[in-house]
Protein backbone atom coordinates (compact mmCIF):
# COMPACT_ATOMS: atom_id res chain seq x y z
CA UNK A 1 0.00 0.00 0.00
CA UNK A 2 2.79 2.29 -0.78
CA UNK A 3 0.73 4.27 -2.92
CA UNK A 4 -0.94 5.97 -0.22
CA UNK A 5 1.67 8.11 0.78
CA UNK A 6 0.27 9.54 -1.99
CA UNK A 7 -2.31 11.32 0.86
CA UNK A 8 -0.27 13.16 2.23
CA UNK A 9 1.40 14.91 -1.18
CA UNK A 10 -2.40 15.96 -2.33
CA UNK A 11 -3.86 17.04 1.43
CA UNK A 12 -0.49 18.79 1.39
CA UNK A 13 -0.78 20.22 -1.93
CA UNK A 14 -4.67 21.04 -0.95
CA UNK A 15 -3.92 23.33 2.58
CA UNK A 16 -0.73 25.09 0.55
CA UNK A 17 -3.23 26.28 -1.75
CA UNK A 18 -6.16 27.15 0.81
CA UNK A 19 -3.07 29.44 2.63
CA UNK A 20 -2.36 30.71 -0.45
CA UNK A 21 -5.90 31.68 -1.60
CA UNK A 22 -6.59 32.53 2.15
CA UNK A 23 -3.58 35.08 1.78
CA UNK A 24 -4.99 36.78 -1.04
CA UNK A 25 -6.89 39.83 -0.08
CA UNK A 26 -9.22 42.40 -2.02
CA UNK A 27 -8.64 45.84 -1.78
CA UNK A 28 -11.35 46.35 0.21
CA UNK A 29 -10.39 44.22 2.97
CA UNK A 30 -10.02 45.51 6.65
CA UNK A 31 -6.33 44.38 7.91
CA UNK A 32 -5.55 44.98 11.77
CA UNK A 33 -2.86 47.75 11.25
CA UNK A 34 -4.70 50.01 8.39
CA UNK A 35 -8.59 49.66 8.35
CA UNK A 36 -10.47 50.33 5.29
CA UNK A 37 -12.60 53.73 5.47
CA UNK A 38 -15.86 52.67 3.12
CA UNK A 39 -15.98 48.90 5.15
CA UNK A 40 -18.53 49.48 7.70
CA UNK A 41 -18.10 48.63 11.19
CA UNK A 42 -20.05 46.70 13.11
CA UNK A 43 -20.88 47.30 16.41
CA UNK A 44 -21.37 43.87 17.79
CA UNK A 45 -20.90 40.31 15.74
CA UNK A 46 -22.66 37.67 17.45
CA UNK A 47 -23.79 34.55 15.98
CA UNK A 48 -27.27 34.71 14.09
CA UNK A 49 -28.06 37.73 15.34
CA UNK A 50 -31.05 38.65 13.11
CA UNK A 51 -30.57 41.48 10.72
CA UNK A 52 -32.40 41.91 7.57
CA UNK A 53 -31.15 43.32 4.19
CA UNK A 54 -33.12 45.62 2.19
CA UNK A 55 -35.31 45.02 -0.46
CA UNK A 56 -35.34 45.77 -3.46
CA UNK A 57 -31.66 44.88 -3.18
CA UNK A 58 -28.58 46.49 -5.04
CA UNK A 59 -28.21 44.78 -8.91
CA UNK A 60 -25.65 42.44 -9.34
CA UNK A 61 -23.55 41.12 -12.17
CA UNK A 62 -24.92 38.69 -13.69
CA UNK A 63 -21.45 36.49 -13.93
CA UNK A 64 -19.62 35.58 -10.79
CA UNK A 65 -16.36 37.34 -9.59
CA UNK A 66 -13.22 36.11 -8.58
CA UNK A 67 -13.40 33.26 -5.81
CA UNK A 68 -10.47 35.82 -3.53
CA UNK A 69 -10.03 33.92 -0.55
CA UNK A 70 -11.86 31.26 -0.44
CA UNK A 71 -9.90 28.06 -1.70
CA UNK A 72 -10.48 25.79 -4.88
CA UNK A 73 -12.63 23.18 -4.75
CA UNK A 74 -11.61 20.04 -7.29
CA UNK A 75 -12.95 17.03 -4.52
CA UNK A 76 -9.49 15.31 -4.63
CA UNK A 77 -9.80 11.66 -4.14
CA UNK A 78 -6.86 11.65 -1.47
CA UNK A 79 -6.68 8.34 -0.46
CA UNK A 80 -8.50 6.47 -3.87
CA UNK A 81 -5.80 5.38 -5.76
CA UNK A 82 -3.78 2.47 -4.60
CA UNK A 83 -1.68 -0.54 -5.06
CA UNK A 84 -0.16 0.69 -8.54
CA UNK A 85 -1.41 4.43 -8.32
CA UNK A 86 -4.20 3.74 -10.26
CA UNK A 87 -7.88 5.31 -8.69
CA UNK A 88 -10.58 2.63 -7.33
CA UNK A 89 -13.39 2.15 -10.06
CA UNK A 90 -15.84 0.56 -11.14
CA UNK A 91 -16.44 -1.29 -14.29
CA UNK A 92 -20.23 -0.87 -16.15
CA UNK A 93 -20.19 -4.54 -15.18
CA UNK A 94 -19.34 -4.10 -11.62
CA UNK A 95 -21.48 -1.34 -11.36
CA UNK A 96 -24.72 -3.82 -12.95
CA UNK A 97 -24.15 -6.64 -10.73
CA UNK A 98 -24.08 -4.30 -7.39
CA UNK A 99 -27.71 -2.62 -8.37
CA UNK A 100 -28.74 -6.36 -9.17
CA UNK A 101 -27.82 -7.47 -5.54
CA UNK A 102 -29.00 -4.03 -3.75
CA UNK A 103 -32.49 -4.38 -6.36
CA UNK A 104 -31.56 -0.76 -7.83
CA UNK A 105 -31.81 1.01 -4.33
CA UNK A 106 -31.94 4.96 -3.94
CA UNK A 107 -28.61 3.92 -2.47
CA UNK A 108 -27.39 1.59 -4.74
CA UNK A 109 -28.49 3.81 -7.79
CA UNK A 110 -26.23 7.15 -6.37
CA UNK A 111 -23.18 5.16 -5.66
CA UNK A 112 -23.12 3.36 -8.97
CA UNK A 113 -23.59 6.83 -10.76
CA UNK A 114 -21.02 8.94 -9.08
CA UNK A 115 -18.30 6.05 -9.28
CA UNK A 116 -19.06 5.33 -13.03
CA UNK A 117 -20.44 9.19 -14.12
CA UNK A 118 -23.35 7.76 -15.78
CA UNK A 119 -26.26 10.54 -14.65
CA UNK A 120 -29.13 8.14 -16.47
CA UNK A 121 -28.72 6.21 -13.46
CA UNK A 122 -29.24 9.50 -10.95
CA UNK A 123 -32.31 10.15 -13.39
CA UNK A 124 -33.82 6.85 -12.73
CA UNK A 125 -33.14 7.42 -8.89
CA UNK A 126 -35.56 10.24 -9.38
CA UNK A 127 -38.07 8.95 -11.25
CA UNK A 128 -38.28 5.41 -8.59
CA UNK A 129 -37.92 7.36 -5.26
CA UNK A 130 -38.86 10.88 -5.97
CA UNK A 131 -39.32 11.65 -2.60
CA UNK A 132 -35.58 10.90 -1.00
CA UNK A 133 -33.68 14.04 -0.95
CA UNK A 134 -30.34 12.51 -1.77
CA UNK A 135 -31.25 11.50 -5.19
CA UNK A 136 -33.24 15.35 -5.86
CA UNK A 137 -30.19 17.22 -4.43
CA UNK A 138 -27.70 15.05 -6.61
CA UNK A 139 -29.42 15.95 -9.83
CA UNK A 140 -29.64 19.48 -8.38
CA UNK A 141 -25.99 19.22 -8.58
CA UNK A 142 -25.05 17.40 -11.23
CA UNK A 143 -28.23 17.52 -13.96
CA UNK A 144 -27.39 18.82 -17.41
CA UNK A 145 -29.14 21.69 -17.67
CA UNK A 146 -30.58 24.86 -16.09
CA UNK A 147 -34.29 23.64 -16.00
CA UNK A 148 -33.45 19.54 -14.91
CA UNK A 149 -31.28 21.13 -11.59
CA UNK A 150 -33.90 23.71 -10.99
CA UNK A 151 -36.99 21.03 -10.68
CA UNK A 152 -34.65 19.31 -8.71
CA UNK A 153 -33.54 21.84 -6.07
CA UNK A 154 -37.41 23.14 -5.69
CA UNK A 155 -37.96 19.13 -4.74
CA UNK A 156 -35.31 18.63 -2.53
CA UNK A 157 -36.21 21.90 -0.63
CA UNK A 158 -39.42 20.46 -0.55
CA UNK A 159 -38.21 17.32 1.13
CA UNK A 160 -35.61 18.79 3.10
CA UNK A 161 -37.45 21.96 4.51
CA UNK A 162 -34.71 22.09 7.62
CA UNK A 163 -31.58 21.56 6.14
CA UNK A 164 -30.35 25.51 4.76
CA UNK A 165 -28.34 23.83 2.11
CA UNK A 166 -31.55 23.73 -0.22
CA UNK A 167 -31.85 28.11 0.29
CA UNK A 168 -28.32 28.09 -0.22
CA UNK A 169 -28.19 26.26 -3.65
CA UNK A 170 -31.34 28.44 -4.42
CA UNK A 171 -29.75 31.70 -3.74
CA UNK A 172 -27.10 31.08 -5.85
CA UNK A 173 -29.00 29.81 -8.94
CA UNK A 174 -30.75 33.65 -7.74
CA UNK A 175 -27.64 35.89 -7.79
CA UNK A 176 -26.28 34.09 -11.07
CA UNK A 177 -29.36 34.61 -13.08
CA UNK A 178 -29.90 38.17 -12.09
CA UNK A 179 -32.22 37.76 -9.89
CA UNK A 180 -30.98 39.55 -6.81
CA UNK A 181 -34.29 40.14 -4.74
CA UNK A 182 -35.47 36.47 -4.87
CA UNK A 183 -31.37 35.49 -4.03
CA UNK A 184 -32.00 37.89 -0.73
CA UNK A 185 -35.32 36.03 0.08
CA UNK A 186 -33.61 32.72 -0.21
CA UNK A 187 -31.17 33.78 2.48
CA UNK A 188 -33.69 35.09 4.85
CA UNK A 189 -35.21 31.45 4.49
CA UNK A 190 -31.77 30.17 6.38
CA UNK A 191 -33.42 31.63 9.60
CA UNK A 192 -32.62 29.27 12.48
CA UNK A 193 -31.69 26.17 10.28
CA UNK A 194 -28.01 25.30 11.61
CA UNK A 195 -27.49 22.14 10.89
CA UNK A 196 -26.61 21.81 7.14
CA UNK A 197 -26.77 18.06 5.70
CA UNK A 198 -24.93 17.16 2.35
CA UNK A 199 -25.18 13.19 2.75
CA UNK A 200 -21.11 12.70 2.20
CA UNK A 201 -21.37 10.23 5.19
CA UNK A 202 -24.40 8.20 3.32
CA UNK A 203 -22.46 8.88 -0.66
CA UNK A 204 -19.00 7.44 1.28
CA UNK A 205 -21.01 4.27 2.98
CA UNK A 206 -22.50 3.34 -0.16
CA UNK A 207 -19.16 3.82 -2.28
CA UNK A 208 -18.04 1.47 0.13
CA UNK A 209 -20.30 -1.41 0.10
CA UNK A 210 -20.11 -1.05 -4.05
CA UNK A 211 -16.09 -1.35 -3.83
CA UNK A 212 -16.71 -4.21 -1.26
CA UNK A 213 -19.12 -6.29 -3.87
CA UNK A 214 -17.02 -5.63 -6.91
CA UNK A 215 -13.95 -7.27 -5.38
CA UNK A 216 -11.80 -4.81 -3.17
CA UNK A 217 -10.09 -5.03 0.11
CA UNK A 218 -11.80 -3.83 3.20
CA UNK A 219 -9.10 -1.08 4.09
CA UNK A 220 -9.14 0.24 0.54
CA UNK A 221 -12.64 -0.22 -0.03
CA UNK A 222 -12.92 2.48 3.27
CA UNK A 223 -10.68 4.48 2.46
CA UNK A 224 -11.69 4.92 -1.60
CA UNK A 225 -15.52 5.79 -0.59
CA UNK A 226 -14.20 8.18 2.32
CA UNK A 227 -11.93 9.90 0.61
CA UNK A 228 -12.79 9.59 -3.21
CA UNK A 229 -16.50 10.71 -2.06
CA UNK A 230 -17.50 13.82 -4.39
CA UNK A 231 -18.10 17.26 -2.99
CA UNK A 232 -19.89 19.53 -6.14
CA UNK A 233 -21.74 21.45 -2.89
CA UNK A 234 -18.59 23.41 -1.67
CA UNK A 235 -17.62 24.69 -5.19
CA UNK A 236 -20.94 25.95 -5.02
CA UNK A 237 -21.29 27.51 -1.73
CA UNK A 238 -17.79 28.79 -2.63
CA UNK A 239 -19.73 30.52 -5.65
CA UNK A 240 -22.26 31.73 -3.16
CA UNK A 241 -19.71 33.45 -0.98
CA UNK A 242 -18.58 35.82 -3.93
CA UNK A 243 -22.06 36.62 -4.89
CA UNK A 244 -22.73 37.07 -0.96
CA UNK A 245 -19.37 39.92 -0.91
CA UNK A 246 -20.32 41.50 -4.13
CA UNK A 247 -23.86 42.36 -2.63
CA UNK A 248 -22.02 43.76 0.19
CA UNK A 249 -20.41 45.88 -1.53
CA UNK A 250 -22.87 47.04 -3.02
CA UNK A 251 -25.34 47.98 -0.21
CA UNK A 252 -21.47 49.80 0.95
CA UNK A 253 -21.92 51.73 -2.24
CA UNK A 254 -25.53 52.98 -1.85
CA UNK A 255 -24.72 53.96 1.92
CA UNK A 256 -26.78 51.50 3.30
CA UNK A 257 -24.68 50.20 6.05
CA UNK A 258 -27.22 48.29 7.92
CA UNK A 259 -27.99 45.95 4.79
CA UNK A 260 -24.39 45.20 4.55
CA UNK A 261 -24.15 44.47 7.83
CA UNK A 262 -27.23 41.93 7.71
CA UNK A 263 -25.23 40.18 4.44
CA UNK A 264 -21.75 40.11 6.55
CA UNK A 265 -23.71 38.15 9.35
CA UNK A 266 -25.39 36.07 6.66
CA UNK A 267 -22.27 35.16 5.22
CA UNK A 268 -20.58 34.47 8.75
CA UNK A 269 -23.48 32.06 9.44
CA UNK A 270 -22.77 29.91 6.36
CA UNK A 271 -19.52 29.76 7.52
CA UNK A 272 -20.35 28.37 10.72
CA UNK A 273 -23.17 25.49 8.96
CA UNK A 274 -19.76 23.83 8.51
CA UNK A 275 -18.67 24.04 12.30
CA UNK A 276 -22.20 21.74 12.69
CA UNK A 277 -21.52 18.96 10.46
CA UNK A 278 -20.99 15.21 11.53
CA UNK A 279 -17.80 13.72 9.65
CA UNK A 280 -16.25 16.87 8.49
CA UNK A 281 -13.84 16.63 6.15
CA UNK A 282 -10.42 18.45 6.27
CA UNK A 283 -11.97 20.75 2.85
CA UNK A 284 -14.93 21.90 5.49
CA UNK A 285 -13.02 22.72 7.76
CA UNK A 286 -10.92 24.97 5.44
CA UNK A 287 -13.15 26.16 3.45
CA UNK A 288 -15.42 27.17 6.70
CA UNK A 289 -12.71 29.01 7.84
CA UNK A 290 -11.97 30.72 4.35
CA UNK A 291 -15.16 31.88 4.50
CA UNK A 292 -15.45 33.17 7.98
CA UNK A 293 -12.54 35.13 7.71
CA UNK A 294 -13.67 36.41 4.05
CA UNK A 295 -16.57 38.29 5.93
CA UNK A 296 -14.80 39.11 9.32
CA UNK A 297 -12.29 40.89 7.15
CA UNK A 298 -14.93 43.56 6.23
CA UNK A 299 -15.41 44.16 10.36
CA UNK A 300 -13.33 46.92 12.21
CA UNK A 301 -10.87 44.51 14.08
CA UNK A 302 -11.45 45.88 17.12
CA UNK A 303 -14.99 45.65 17.30
CA UNK A 304 -16.72 42.79 19.60
CA UNK A 305 -16.76 39.31 18.68
CA UNK A 306 -20.19 37.68 20.37
CA UNK A 307 -20.54 38.68 24.14
CA UNK A 308 -17.39 37.30 26.02
CA UNK A 309 -15.02 40.00 25.45
CA UNK A 310 -13.00 38.85 22.51
CA UNK A 311 -12.88 41.26 19.27
CA UNK A 312 -13.06 40.68 15.46
CA UNK A 313 -9.11 40.77 15.67
CA UNK A 314 -8.95 38.05 18.21
CA UNK A 315 -11.58 35.59 16.61
CA UNK A 316 -9.17 36.14 13.23
CA UNK A 317 -6.50 34.87 15.32
CA UNK A 318 -8.28 32.02 16.34
CA UNK A 319 -8.91 30.77 12.91
CA UNK A 320 -5.38 31.47 12.08
CA UNK A 321 -4.29 29.52 14.73
CA UNK A 322 -6.67 26.56 13.60
CA UNK A 323 -5.53 26.50 10.38
CA UNK A 324 -1.45 25.60 11.73
CA UNK A 325 -3.19 23.07 13.67
CA UNK A 326 -4.35 21.38 10.36
CA UNK A 327 -1.04 21.81 8.69
CA UNK A 328 1.03 20.06 11.55
CA UNK A 329 -1.60 17.40 11.71
CA UNK A 330 -2.02 16.49 8.05
CA UNK A 331 1.20 14.86 7.42
CA UNK A 332 0.07 11.98 9.95
CA UNK A 333 -1.54 10.59 6.75
CA UNK A 334 1.92 9.34 5.46
CA UNK A 335 1.66 6.89 8.51
CA UNK A 336 -1.29 5.17 7.27
CA UNK A 337 0.46 3.22 5.44
CA UNK A 338 2.89 2.00 7.56
CA UNK A 339 -0.34 0.90 10.26
CA UNK A 340 -2.02 -2.17 10.64
CA UNK A 341 -4.63 -2.85 8.78
CA UNK A 342 -6.90 -3.12 11.58
CA UNK A 343 -5.70 0.04 12.94
CA UNK A 344 -6.05 2.27 9.79
CA UNK A 345 -9.51 0.56 9.49
CA UNK A 346 -10.34 1.70 13.09
CA UNK A 347 -8.73 5.79 11.82
CA UNK A 348 -11.22 5.45 9.02
CA UNK A 349 -14.44 4.61 11.40
CA UNK A 350 -12.88 7.29 13.54
CA UNK A 351 -13.24 9.98 9.97
CA UNK A 352 -16.59 9.02 9.75
CA UNK A 353 -18.16 9.14 13.71
CA UNK A 354 -15.86 12.41 14.36
CA UNK A 355 -14.70 14.14 11.42
CA UNK A 356 -11.60 14.05 9.74
CA UNK A 357 -9.37 16.16 12.12
CA UNK A 358 -10.34 14.36 14.97
CA UNK A 359 -9.39 10.93 14.00
CA UNK A 360 -5.99 12.95 12.88
CA UNK A 361 -5.97 13.56 16.49
CA UNK A 362 -6.55 10.28 17.64
CA UNK A 363 -3.51 9.18 15.51
CA UNK A 364 -1.48 11.68 16.77
CA UNK A 365 -2.23 10.57 20.65
CA UNK A 366 -1.45 6.98 19.38
CA UNK A 367 1.74 7.83 17.79
CA UNK A 368 3.21 11.23 18.62
CA UNK A 369 4.13 14.26 15.74
CA UNK A 370 4.54 13.23 12.42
Amino acid sequence: MNSRTLTLVVVGLMLAVAGLMIARRPAATVSPERPVAEAPPVANVTPHEPRRPRLPAPRLPTTPGPADSVPEITAPNPLAKLLNGEALKLTPEQAEAYLLQNKRSADALLAAARLTGNLSLVREAAEKFPNDPRVQLDLALRGETAEEKRKALDAFRQLARDNPLGDYLSALDHFKSGRTDDGVKDLLQVGGKNRLQDYTLDHAQSAEEAFLAAGYGALESKAAGMFGVLLPHMQSLRELTSQMTELQKQYVSAGDATSAQAVGQMGLNLAWQFEGQAGRTLIGELVGMAVEKKFLASQAPDSPFGSDGRTVRDRMAEIDAHRQSIRELAPLTQSLARLPEREAIMYFDRVKLHGELEALRWLKNKHGNP
